[in-house]
Protein backbone atom coordinates (compact mmCIF):
# COMPACT_ATOMS: atom_id res chain seq x y z
CA UNK A 1 0.00 0.00 0.00
CA UNK A 2 1.19 3.42 -1.30
CA UNK A 3 1.93 6.21 1.69
CA UNK A 4 3.27 9.13 -0.32
CA UNK A 5 6.10 8.23 -2.53
CA UNK A 6 6.73 5.18 0.26
CA UNK A 7 6.04 1.33 -0.70
CA UNK A 8 4.78 -0.13 2.64
CA UNK A 9 4.30 -3.66 3.01
CA UNK A 10 3.10 -5.56 6.09
CA UNK A 11 4.14 -8.90 5.84
CA UNK A 12 3.54 -11.99 8.60
CA UNK A 13 5.74 -14.83 9.05
CA UNK A 14 8.79 -16.18 10.41
CA UNK A 15 11.70 -13.77 11.69
CA UNK A 16 14.72 -15.86 9.81
CA UNK A 17 13.35 -15.33 5.81
CA UNK A 18 12.57 -11.87 6.48
CA UNK A 19 16.07 -11.57 7.61
CA UNK A 20 17.33 -13.07 4.59
CA UNK A 21 15.43 -10.85 2.04
CA UNK A 22 17.18 -8.56 0.12
CA UNK A 23 15.64 -5.72 -1.76
CA UNK A 24 16.44 -5.42 -5.80
CA UNK A 25 19.28 -3.61 -6.74
CA UNK A 26 17.22 -0.85 -8.22
CA UNK A 27 14.68 -0.31 -5.48
CA UNK A 28 11.79 1.80 -4.36
CA UNK A 29 11.72 4.08 -0.73
CA UNK A 30 10.09 1.17 0.95
CA UNK A 31 8.60 0.38 4.44
CA UNK A 32 8.58 -3.00 5.60
CA UNK A 33 6.39 -3.95 9.00
CA UNK A 34 7.55 -7.19 10.24
CA UNK A 35 4.71 -9.35 12.16
CA UNK A 36 6.21 -12.76 13.32
CA UNK A 37 3.78 -15.05 14.89
CA UNK A 38 5.92 -16.34 17.73
CA UNK A 39 9.17 -15.02 19.59
CA UNK A 40 12.23 -15.22 18.10
CA UNK A 41 16.03 -15.15 19.14
CA UNK A 42 18.05 -13.55 16.57
CA UNK A 43 22.11 -13.70 16.09
CA UNK A 44 24.10 -11.37 15.22
CA UNK A 45 26.06 -12.47 12.04
CA UNK A 46 29.04 -13.46 13.67
CA UNK A 47 28.07 -14.95 16.70
CA UNK A 48 27.86 -18.77 17.05
CA UNK A 49 25.23 -20.94 17.32
CA UNK A 50 26.63 -22.78 20.26
CA UNK A 51 25.62 -19.03 21.99
CA UNK A 52 22.10 -20.74 21.77
CA UNK A 53 20.24 -23.62 23.91
CA UNK A 54 18.43 -24.97 20.90
CA UNK A 55 16.86 -28.19 23.11
CA UNK A 56 14.91 -25.49 25.42
CA UNK A 57 14.28 -22.82 22.73
CA UNK A 58 12.18 -25.54 20.61
CA UNK A 59 10.87 -27.02 23.79
CA UNK A 60 9.04 -23.75 24.13
CA UNK A 61 8.63 -22.78 20.86
CA UNK A 62 10.60 -19.72 19.83
CA UNK A 63 12.52 -19.29 16.63
CA UNK A 64 15.97 -18.99 16.33
CA UNK A 65 17.89 -17.57 13.33
CA UNK A 66 20.28 -15.21 12.67
CA UNK A 67 20.05 -11.94 10.85
CA UNK A 68 22.94 -10.64 8.43
CA UNK A 69 23.63 -7.34 9.82
CA UNK A 70 25.88 -7.86 12.47
CA UNK A 71 25.80 -6.93 16.16
CA UNK A 72 24.60 -8.85 19.34
CA UNK A 73 21.69 -10.96 19.75
CA UNK A 74 18.16 -9.74 20.28
CA UNK A 75 14.96 -11.22 21.28
CA UNK A 76 11.92 -10.29 19.45
CA UNK A 77 8.44 -10.62 21.22
CA UNK A 78 5.15 -10.55 18.90
CA UNK A 79 3.61 -9.06 21.62
CA UNK A 80 5.22 -6.04 23.03
CA UNK A 81 8.31 -5.50 20.17
CA UNK A 82 7.57 -3.64 17.43
CA UNK A 83 9.86 -4.58 13.62
CA UNK A 84 10.02 -2.40 10.88
CA UNK A 85 12.15 -2.19 7.90
CA UNK A 86 12.99 0.86 6.08
CA UNK A 87 14.98 0.77 2.96
CA UNK A 88 16.83 3.83 1.42
CA UNK A 89 17.50 3.80 -2.06
CA UNK A 90 20.86 6.31 -2.90
CA UNK A 91 18.37 8.19 -4.47
CA UNK A 92 16.55 9.61 -1.72
CA UNK A 93 16.85 12.73 0.71
CA UNK A 94 17.72 10.02 3.48
CA UNK A 95 20.71 8.34 1.78
CA UNK A 96 23.98 9.61 3.60
CA UNK A 97 27.36 7.82 3.01
CA UNK A 98 28.41 7.90 6.62
CA UNK A 99 27.44 4.34 7.76
CA UNK A 100 26.65 5.85 11.32
CA UNK A 101 25.12 9.21 10.22
CA UNK A 102 22.63 7.51 8.23
CA UNK A 103 20.67 6.42 10.90
CA UNK A 104 20.46 9.77 12.80
CA UNK A 105 17.40 10.80 10.40
CA UNK A 106 15.64 7.74 11.87
CA UNK A 107 16.38 8.04 15.16
CA UNK A 108 15.32 12.00 15.39
CA UNK A 109 11.58 10.23 14.06
CA UNK A 110 11.31 7.61 16.71
CA UNK A 111 11.89 10.22 18.84
CA UNK A 112 9.37 12.50 18.16
CA UNK A 113 7.30 9.84 18.39
CA UNK A 114 8.24 8.62 21.93
CA UNK A 115 8.22 12.01 23.03
CA UNK A 116 4.60 12.40 22.42
CA UNK A 117 3.22 11.92 25.85
CA UNK A 118 0.50 9.11 25.24
CA UNK A 119 3.47 6.97 23.90
CA UNK A 120 6.47 7.79 26.20
CA UNK A 121 4.65 8.50 29.20
CA UNK A 122 6.28 11.96 29.49
CA UNK A 123 9.99 11.59 29.12
CA UNK A 124 12.12 13.15 27.02
CA UNK A 125 14.04 10.88 24.87
CA UNK A 126 17.21 10.87 23.14
CA UNK A 127 18.81 9.93 20.21
CA UNK A 128 22.56 9.07 19.96
CA UNK A 129 24.53 10.76 17.36
CA UNK A 130 28.18 8.52 18.07
CA UNK A 131 28.48 4.57 18.96
CA UNK A 132 31.23 3.30 21.98
CA UNK A 133 31.00 -0.44 20.84
CA UNK A 134 31.76 -2.29 23.96
CA UNK A 135 32.25 -6.47 25.03
CA UNK A 136 28.91 -6.57 26.44
CA UNK A 137 27.39 -5.17 23.46
CA UNK A 138 28.65 -7.57 20.98
CA UNK A 139 26.61 -9.92 22.87
CA UNK A 140 23.32 -8.46 24.15
CA UNK A 141 22.23 -5.60 21.14
CA UNK A 142 20.57 -3.96 23.53
CA UNK A 143 23.18 -3.18 26.09
CA UNK A 144 25.21 -0.78 23.96
CA UNK A 145 23.84 3.05 22.25
CA UNK A 146 24.86 3.55 19.09
CA UNK A 147 24.07 6.09 15.87
CA UNK A 148 20.60 6.96 15.91
CA UNK A 149 19.32 4.86 18.38
CA UNK A 150 16.77 5.78 21.22
CA UNK A 151 16.36 6.01 24.54
CA UNK A 152 14.31 6.73 27.70
CA UNK A 153 15.20 7.88 31.25
CA UNK A 154 18.89 6.41 29.95
CA UNK A 155 18.07 2.90 28.38
CA UNK A 156 17.53 1.76 25.14
CA UNK A 157 14.26 1.41 24.00
CA UNK A 158 14.70 1.53 20.18
CA UNK A 159 17.89 -0.26 18.51
CA UNK A 160 19.16 -0.09 14.83
CA UNK A 161 21.38 -1.84 12.24
CA UNK A 162 21.88 -1.89 8.65
CA UNK A 163 23.02 -3.21 5.87
CA UNK A 164 23.85 -1.62 2.56
CA UNK A 165 24.79 -2.28 -0.84
CA UNK A 166 26.13 0.54 -3.38
CA UNK A 167 22.09 1.35 -4.58
CA UNK A 168 20.34 0.52 -0.99
CA UNK A 169 20.75 0.90 2.76
CA UNK A 170 18.33 -1.42 4.97
CA UNK A 171 17.87 0.37 8.37
CA UNK A 172 16.33 -2.08 10.68
CA UNK A 173 14.34 -0.88 13.66
CA UNK A 174 13.46 -2.65 16.38
CA UNK A 175 11.20 -0.88 19.83
CA UNK A 176 10.76 -3.29 22.50
CA UNK A 177 8.48 -3.13 25.07
CA UNK A 178 10.57 -4.54 28.45
CA UNK A 179 13.77 -6.13 27.96
CA UNK A 180 13.49 -10.12 28.62
CA UNK A 181 16.81 -10.88 30.93
CA UNK A 182 15.04 -13.77 32.45
CA UNK A 183 13.92 -15.19 29.27
CA UNK A 184 17.40 -14.60 27.66
CA UNK A 185 19.13 -16.39 30.94
CA UNK A 186 16.77 -19.21 30.00
CA UNK A 187 18.23 -19.77 26.39
CA UNK A 188 21.75 -18.29 26.09
CA UNK A 189 24.36 -20.86 27.27
CA UNK A 190 26.09 -18.62 29.93
CA UNK A 191 28.57 -21.16 30.68
CA UNK A 192 30.17 -20.82 27.34
CA UNK A 193 30.29 -17.32 27.64
CA UNK A 194 32.25 -17.37 31.28
CA UNK A 195 34.53 -20.23 29.89
CA UNK A 196 35.34 -18.80 26.03
CA UNK A 197 34.90 -15.24 26.06
CA UNK A 198 35.19 -14.42 22.72
CA UNK A 199 32.65 -16.45 21.55
CA UNK A 200 30.70 -13.56 22.15
CA UNK A 201 30.82 -12.36 18.82
CA UNK A 202 32.92 -15.20 17.18
CA UNK A 203 35.86 -13.15 17.10
CA UNK A 204 39.63 -13.36 17.79
CA UNK A 205 41.58 -10.30 18.67
CA UNK A 206 39.53 -6.76 18.37
CA UNK A 207 40.45 -4.04 16.15
CA UNK A 208 43.53 -1.42 16.72
CA UNK A 209 41.37 0.46 18.50
CA UNK A 210 41.04 -2.09 21.72
CA UNK A 211 43.75 -3.79 23.70
CA UNK A 212 41.57 -7.08 24.15
CA UNK A 213 39.49 -9.28 23.03
CA UNK A 214 36.22 -9.49 22.53
CA UNK A 215 35.09 -10.82 25.66
CA UNK A 216 38.54 -10.54 27.92
CA UNK A 217 36.77 -7.32 29.67
CA UNK A 218 33.84 -8.77 31.13
CA UNK A 219 32.58 -10.39 34.74
CA UNK A 220 30.70 -13.50 35.26
CA UNK A 221 27.85 -10.82 36.17
CA UNK A 222 28.37 -9.08 33.22
CA UNK A 223 27.26 -11.42 30.47
CA UNK A 224 23.92 -12.07 33.12
CA UNK A 225 21.35 -10.94 31.06
CA UNK A 226 19.63 -10.10 33.70
CA UNK A 227 21.42 -7.42 34.39
CA UNK A 228 21.32 -5.60 31.74
CA UNK A 229 18.86 -2.56 31.45
CA UNK A 230 16.94 -1.75 28.50
CA UNK A 231 13.66 -1.08 27.19
CA UNK A 232 11.23 1.48 28.56
CA UNK A 233 11.31 2.31 32.39
CA UNK A 234 8.78 -0.51 33.85
CA UNK A 235 6.02 1.72 35.04
CA UNK A 236 5.60 2.78 31.59
CA UNK A 237 4.02 0.22 28.67
CA UNK A 238 4.06 1.41 24.53
CA UNK A 239 1.23 0.74 22.60
CA UNK A 240 0.90 -2.60 20.84
CA UNK A 241 3.29 -3.08 17.91
CA UNK A 242 0.28 -3.11 15.34
CA UNK A 243 -0.44 0.69 16.82
CA UNK A 244 3.09 1.59 17.18
CA UNK A 245 4.08 0.91 13.61
CA UNK A 246 0.85 2.37 12.17
CA UNK A 247 1.85 5.98 14.22
CA UNK A 248 5.44 5.44 13.28
CA UNK A 249 4.86 5.20 9.66
CA UNK A 250 2.53 8.16 9.31
CA UNK A 251 4.74 10.18 10.73
CA UNK A 252 7.72 9.75 8.48
CA UNK A 253 8.40 12.43 5.96
CA UNK A 254 8.63 12.00 2.21
CA UNK A 255 11.81 10.26 0.73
Amino acid sequence: MPLGHWQVSITEGPAGPFHQHVPPAETAPQIWVRRIPRPAIVLGSSQPDALIRHDRAERDGLEVCRRRSGGGLVYIDPETDCWIDVIVPRTSTHWDADVGRAFHWLGDRWAELLADPTIGGGLQPMVHRTSRPSPLGRLWCFADLGHGEVSLAGSKVVGLSQRRTRTWARLQCLAIGAWPGSLLRRYVDLDLLRQQPSAIAGQGPADGHHERTAGDALTVDDVDPTNIVAGPPPDLRLPDPVALAERFVAALPPP
